[in-house]
């Protein structure tokens, strides 16, 4: 009788072993190697959002028109991805998630920075330069 309330504990074990966390998104892709500036290649970007609070990276190059920018928070808290003067903005709420969207910048300077409360003042903040 004990042996086949092991057997069962065991089963169980194994069916809720996905509940705690073997089954989810345990990762995300890796950021790049953090530097002052990064080009975009092939009209993409990556940008890595970081705690303390910050981005892997404080100046993106790229050509004018469409940027993918993908955004991975590698930190712990709620990350964003705005660009001044735009209505593009990513959102990432938690440790490993990741979004990707597009925007269309002309020739200049744009401002990106994180709209969490108290982040951009942190230093969560960079520009892109459009050629």
């Amino acid at each position: 009788m004990c042996r086949r309330w092991l057997l069962v504990a065991v089963a169980l074990s194994l069916v809720a072993l996905p509940a705690c966390g073997g089954g989810g998104k345990s990762s995300s892709p890796p950021c790049p190697p953090k530097a002052d500036t990064r080009a975009a290649v092939n009209g993409a970007v990556t940008v890595c959002a970081l705690d303390p609070v910050s981005y892997d990276v404080k100046t993106i190059t790229t050509p004018a028109g469409p940027l993918t920018v993908t955004l991975i928070n590698k930190g712990s808290i709620p990350h964003t991805f705005k660009v001044d003067g735009t209505n593009f903005e990513l959102k990432t709420p938690s440790h490993n998630d990741v979004k990707t969207g597009t925007v269309t910048l002309t020739a200049g300077s744009h401002k990106f920075f994180c709209t969490t409360p108290g982040h951009e003042a942190a230093g969560m903040k960079g520009t892109i330069v459009v050629s």
